[in-house]
């Protein structure tokens, strides 16, 4: 049996849609009692692939039910920052489209995904990246969205994100995984951020339990988590792993 970490944290704690081998509606039905909210994960963006009409009615019917909040995970199949410009419109239109039908859930934030492409150059990867923030900042709230930190450093478009309104998502587990400056990158974007992914890393591999993981890499996150108020997603992909993760976070920052 779980134990209810609703209102338990000053950040809302949520977790995946994809702790069970099951849809959305029974994913988020056996987790909702437990949780603040839950990362809605779409990792592809075709309209074919996303959920019908009832899905929808259904989330929206548990969210109304056990005061649960949403965040949305946002497709990395279509390549924001793709060097090709057709790929990237193809991308905008594909967030733009899941964008509209998340409009019902009032989603806390939409996480987006500004991958470099294999073998760019900085400097070209961020002139993509730079060209759709700006898209997407003209089409829609630039506030409603948070850019995700991956294998590279948000560094060189923290000004763009900033002055288009964007918020950040600070991928804990990924600064640490790819070798990132762990608390430089927490400085420079605490205060634009509105979403956290936290999970374990260990043995060379991320999203793993916090208990898998070396104390002094934790360490180096417990100040910041410690004053964190906004929403907090534990990506770990298991139910088990998961909740064992909830509850080791508890027992440091409570």
């Amino acid at each position: 049996m779980m134990k209810s970490y609703k209102n338990k944290f000053p950040f809302q704690v949520t977790v995946p849609s994809w702790l069970y081998p099951e849809g959305y509606l029974e994913n988020v039905s056996r987790v909702a009692p437990y949780v603040d909210g839950v990362e809605l994960l779409f990792f592809e963006g075709e309209a074919g692939s996303l959920p019908e009409s009832s899905v929808w009615e259904g989330l929206l019917a548990l969210k109304e039910e056990h005061g649960l909040s949403y965040n949305i995970h946002m497709p990395i199949d279509e390549n924001l920052a793709s060097l090709d410009s057709m790929e990237r419109e193809r991308a905008i239109g594909a967030h733009l489209h899941l964008f509209d039908l998340c409009r019902v859930l009032t989603p806390e934030t939409h996480t987006i995904h500004l991958q470099r492409p294999e073998g760019a150059s900085v400097d070209r990867w961020t002139s993509a990246a730079k060209e759709s923030l700006g898209v997407l900042a003209d089409s829609c709230d630039a506030s409603l969205f948070t850019v995700e930190t991956l294998d590279d450093s948000l560094f060189p478009l923290a000004e763009t994100i900033e002055s288009h309104g964007f918020y950040v998502c600070l991928d804990l587990g990924h600064l640490i995984h790819y070798g990132l400056p762990v608390e430089e990158t927490i400085e420079r974007f605490a205060s634009l951020c509105r979403m956290v992914h936290l999970h374990g890393v260990a043995g060379g591999k991320d999203h793993r339990s916090l208990t898998e993981m070396d104390s002094r890499l934790f360490s180096l996150l417990l100040p910041f988590l410690s004053n964190y108020s906004h929403t907090l997603s534990m990506e770990i992909f298991k139910a088990a792993p998961c909740f064992e993760s909830i509850a080791f976070l508890e027992t440091v920052i409570l």
